[in-house]
């Protein structure tokens, strides 16, 4: 069972990670990106794995390693698409599969499996207090870079072409976003392992779309869905002795299926009862 200086320190990294992950997750479902995460998050992992071997678990060292990864991959996926010979999910796919097969080799090869194990699937357990520094500098940078860039981000979201004139800002900030999400996506590989991260990510941002049409109200909604999801499921998992970052997961997505139910913005509940208000009113003869 993990002990409630461990649950505290998880709990407080859950939220670091639900304060940078939320709203870049509103960022990618917006921009049709929502599987880029899940690519970056194994693409990186090469990075993530040559770091691992050289200075150990530490996730100030798997930092560098990791953004270097992110780096090339987001450029070799953005190449690779701008050639007109692939889409970019594709490119991506190509470039992230190549990546992950690296980093299992690299890992098997020198660490073992359990080095791979604890990459992808974390110990909140294992969460310091240099791991918690991370989160929080994560959340902090990607808050002050959305406020820099947040116009940029969501105007070519909504408009494709709004960067047409100027290719490499949009190339630019495209990169900038990719770097974000790696960011975050390093400060949660210590206590909840890549696949995780992506989950706690992602599908609270999913959920988002139910309560808020802005995306100030979109990303708000997504950080507190993602830090319920991290304590709610840190508290199951530590009573019935589970693996964290599943529970917490699995906590996202039950909350993913109430948003979907009950949400005011196309919930299936708020949608029968709007319908229903609609049929009742008196028709004009």
């Amino acid at each position: 069972m993990m002990a409630e200086a461990a649950l505290r320190g998880a709990a407080a990294g859950g939220i670091a990670l639900a304060v940078g992950g939320g709203p870049l997750g509103v960022l990618l479902v917006a921009r049709r990106m929502s599987l880029s995460g899940d690519a970056l998050s194994h693409g990186i992992l090469a990075g993530a794995a040559a770091a691992f071997l050289i200075a150990g678990p530490n996730p100030w060292a798997l930092t560098p390693g990791a953004l270097a990864a992110a780096l090339v991959v987001s450029s070799a996926a953005s190449l690779l698409a701008r050639s007109r010979r692939l889409p970019e999910d594709a490119a991506f796919a190509v470039i992230y599969l190549s990546a992950l097969a690296l980093a299992v080799v690299l890992l098997t090869h020198r660490a073992g499996p359990e080095a791979l194990e604890g990459l992808l699937f974390g110990t909140a357990g294992a969460l310091d207090r240099s791991g918690l520094y991370l989160a929080g500098g994560a959340a902090d940078v990607t808050l002050i870079a959305l406020a820099l860039f947040a116009r940029g981000f969501i105007a070519e979201s909504l408009d494709p072409g709004y960067l047409t004139a100027g290719p490499h800002a949009a190339a630019g900030l495209n990169l900038l976003l990719m770097m974000l999400v790696a960011l975050n996506l390093v400060a949660g590989f210590r206590a909840f392992g890549a696949l995780m991260t992506v989950g706690l990510m992602m599908i609270p941002a999913a959920a988002a779309r139910f309560w808020a049409r802005s995306y100030g109200g979109q990303a708000i909604a997504a950080i507190g869905l993602s830090a319920a999801s991290s304590i709610i499921g840190l508290v199951i998992a530590a009573r019935l002795d589970l693996e964290p970052g599943a529970v917490m997961t699995l906590c996202a997505a039950v909350l993913f299926a109430i948003s979907g139910l009950f949400g005011p913005q196309g919930g299936a509940v708020s949608a029968l009862h709007r319908r229903g208000r609609l049929a009742a009113r008196p028709r004009l003869s």
